[in-house]
């Protein structure tokens, strides 16, 4: 009875150490491949510097809405999504992307 008590123990711990592991590397690997923002900067990002944008919605990994600013300089910063100064900035870039596509389409 005290080993199928033991050999019990020993496959929750590898189960428990298991999934431990497993969203500790899913998290890494968010983080590492698509930039997953865990916080948001604390001061207004100058338009000037911003090339782009990402919208994060909420997963089980990245925790929290945000908008991740890419600069020119090849940082990534992230901002909340119901600032003012960030939604002027997104709006501009959509702008910005508009605006360039119908200079494309003219030039065709």
């Amino acid at each position: 009875m005290s080993q199928i008590r033991a050999a019990v123990i020993v496959l929750l711990v590898l189960l428990a150490v298991g999934l431990f592991t497993t969203e500790a590397s899913a998290a890494k690997q968010a983080r590492r491949i698509r930039g997953c923002c865990q916080s948001y900067t604390g001061r207004k990002i100058p338009f000037g510097v911003i090339i782009g944008y990402t919208l994060q919605t909420t997963t089980e990994i990245c925790r929290i809405p945000a908008i991740m600013f890419h600069t020119g300089k090849g940082k990534d910063v992230c901002a909340d999504p119901s600032q003012s100064w960030v939604i002027e900035h997104v709006n501009r870039l959509g702008d910005k992307a508009v605006h360039i596509r119908k200079i494309t389409v003219l030039i065709r």
